[in-house]
């Protein structure tokens, strides 16, 4: 049908103006009926019209290859009005060369009337069909423009969220392996157990797609084996707490590790903790680090190169709005939670 399509709809465009045409003239005439007339009268006017309507999507057809291009920006007030004009001119000049001509020796002749009449419907039957096509163009145009340019925010967003990544990865292998060089003088066979841990941590962010969503349960296992690492080369009397709640559902990978990896950076304290905890809540999962340091202003994240800053930007490109992060930087403590909704 698609294929016949184009083949029969001239024939139907042309049937539409001859039946205006009868319309509009014979409620127009005195009780003139044309299926009274010789049929060999209604044959040659049915058959002239719809030789125009070829005529007339012909014209269409190659005003388009003329004039309509991709780049629908390059349309003016100017070219608009020259391309209506050609198709105005062509149309009636086909109008001239055969419906006049088929007017004036059937019937009673060409009458003032008749000559309006033929010259404006079939021409405003022409310009519908160009607008209808050109509009259709340019809305076809908007479109594919659109989805180019959500896709080269998407190419943008993408690389953007890689780059982040490059930096995230060097600053976790870095933390990984300046632990195990200390746990290397305390004991080696633990130091290369912790270099397989390493290797299963760095695995799962390497090869972890920035933009596809992953089971909390993979980024708890992670949260874990991280803490297994680093705590090594904390203090013995470093208090490790941890509450990870089994949950179900799916976040974006990576953004519960750098609350971590900031704790982990600045413990300290007489009696040195670090607390985690996770937790579901409305449809959200909301992450909790709370962390000793010296009564000092912590230097945190927020104003290294790397961390928070990069941690909120992630947020940002994947999360937009739908987000919270808060820091408290208290005198002894420093938390930071994180609620990301469940997906």
């Amino acid at each position: 049908m698609k294929n016949l399509w184009p083949k029969i709809f001239p024939a139907l465009y042309g049937f539409i103006i001859y039946g205006t045409l009868r319309v509009v003239n014979d409620t127009m005439g005195k009780g003139f009926k044309f299926w009274e007339r010789p049929l060999y009268i209604n044959v040659i006017e049915f058959v002239t019209v719809i030789i125009v309507g070829y005529i007339f999507t012909y014209i269409i057809s190659v005003q388009e290859r003329k004039y309509f291009s991709d780049d629908a920006s390059e349309l003016t007030l100017k070219r608009a009005s020259k391309e209506l004009l050609g198709v105005i001119g062509v149309a009636l000049l086909v109008v001239y060369c055969t419906i006049i001509p088929m007017a004036a020796v059937t019937d009673d002749g060409l009458s003032l009337s008749d000559l309006v009449q033929i010259t404006i419907i079939p021409t405003l039957y022409i310009v519908l069909y160009f607008a209808i096509r050109r509009g259709n163009f340019y809305i076809q145009a908007f479109v594919q423009s659109k989805l180019k340019l959500q896709q080269i925010e998407n190419d943008r967003l993408n690389s953007e969220l890689n780059f982040l990544k490059e930096q995230f990865s060097p600053h976790f292998l870095f933390n990984g392996l300046n632990n195990i060089y200390f746990q290397m003088d305390q004991s080696v066979p633990e130091a290369k157990k912790s270099v397989e841990k390493l290797s299963e941590l760095l695995r799962y962010s390497l090869y972890q797609d920035q933009q596809k969503l992953v089971d909390i349960s993979k980024e708890i296992e992670f949260i874990q084996l991280y803490a297994e690492v680093h705590k090594v080369r904390k203090d013995d009397d470093l208090e490790l707490r941890v509450d990870l709640k089994k949950i179900s559902g799916k976040i974006y990978p990576h953004l519960l590790i750098p609350l971590v990896e900031n704790a982990f950076k600045y413990v300290e304290g007489k009696k040195p903790f670090i607390e985690m905890k996770l937790k579901k809540e409305s449809g959200y999962v909301v992450f909790t680090v709370l962390n000793s340091k010296r009564a000092m202003k912590t230097d945190d994240l927020t104003r290294s190169g790397i961390g928070l800053n990069n941690l909120r930007r992630r947020l940002d490109l994947l999360y937009h709005q739908n987000y919270d992060l808060v820091i408290l930087d208290r005198e002894h403590t420093f938390e930071v939670v994180l609620k990301l909704p469940i997906q």
